[in-house]
């Protein structure tokens, strides 16, 4: 995970939480990478492992949802890859990365 700045890390939070909040009122189970949510486990993929933001479950499917600051997007190009070769490996598994507004 890059480094971010004290606004940076309030606004990846928010997203995270409502993104979470949004998923959960849809039906989705979610766990979250913040607090009051259960942590989702790592992807691990070729030996490389990350923690995402948000893994929601429903039904059959599933999502990898990461949330980035406009700073720390480039920095975390090798944990997106990892979500990406995953969700190709699985069936039904869809993975995004979103950039949070500041």
């Amino acid at each position: 995970m890059a480094k971010r700045t004290r606004d940076g890390q309030t606004c990846h939070n928010i997203a995270v939480r409502r993104s979470a909040g949004q998923l959960r009122s849809y039906g989705w189970k979610v766990k979250a990478d913040i607090p009051d949510y259960e942590k989702p486990s790592s992807i691990c993929v070729d030996d490389e492992c990350r923690r995402p933001d948000i893994i929601a479950k429903k039904g059959r499917e599933t999502k990898i949802i990461e949330w980035e600051t406009p700073d720390s997007y480039e920095k975390d190009r090798a944990q997106y890859s990892v979500f990406r070769k995953f969700a190709r490996r699985h069936n039904n598994v869809h993975s995004s990365v979103k950039i949070c507004d500041m």
